[in-house]
């Protein structure tokens, strides 16, 4: 008995060590949009207004002091809010300058939701933009 008792308090002992030992450390998370921003990122349609099918979407990036980000890889995906299921995604082409564009063919006016996921040397940032289609 006094063996298992022994055996039983180890394990506990050891549980609370691991425990306390155990390090703190979170994975990266991307930065979200509304938080102290180090990235700004606008977006232009052409044409202008956007308008249903094939057009170019143009997105500015530049840092928190107005700075263009350049080199990065910048995801952009949309989903049409009001219907779910119409969406697309890609890799914009950077065109120098902090300005990144897109083809997009927008199947259906009203609003969509343009998510921005811009990743450079060890920055990290999604962004969601209201977007709207006439």
């Amino acid at each position: 008995m006094r063996k298992m008792f022994f055996i039983s308090s180890m394990f506990v002992v050891l549980a609370v060590v691991l425990a306390a030992c155990g390090g703190s450390a979170q994975p990266a998370a991307p930065v979200e949009s509304g938080s102290s921003s180090q990235v700004n990122i606008t977006v232009e349609s052409n044409p202008s207004p956007a308008m249903m099918g094939d057009m170019e979407l143009i997105l500015t990036i530049t840092d928190g002091d107005g700075k263009p980000i350049e080199g990065a890889t910048v995801d952009v995906s949309a989903d049409h809010t009001d219907m779910t299921g119409m969406g697309m995604s890609g890799l914009a082409t950077e065109q120098g300058g902090g300005r990144y564009s897109i083809n997009a063919n927008f199947s259906m006016s009203g609003n969509w939701k343009i998510t921005v996921y811009v990743r450079k040397d060890g920055l990290d940032y999604k962004e969601d933009i209201e977007f709207k289609v006439q």
